[in-house]
């Protein structure tokens, strides 16, 4: 798998008055020409890599994954592996 030009930063979410997630707020980096978004999602939005596509295209970025490298980053966006030192 090649390195994604699109990296993802997890920096919070907001919730609704019964608890559950409202939107997910994202840092957004594009590793090819550096440009960096704060973005604001909903949990339907992030679930689905062409969701993600279609709403990262409307802010001139291409995010370019199949399915099973979409999850690889909700895995690794959700739960971090501390680094080794």
């Amino acid at each position: 798998m090649s390195k994604p030009s699109i990296t993802f930063r997890y920096l919070g979410a907001d919730k609704r008055e019964d608890g559950l997630i409202d939107r997910y707020n994202l840092e957004v980096t594009d590793t090819r020409d550096g440009k960096v978004e704060q973005v604001s999602v909903k949990p339907s939005q992030l679930a689905s890599p062409l969701s993600m596509k279609r709403y990262l295209l409307h802010r001139c970025m291409f995010y370019s994954a199949t399915r099973n490298e979409h999850n690889q980053m909700l895995s690794e966006l959700f739960d971090p592996q501390p680094e080794s030192n």
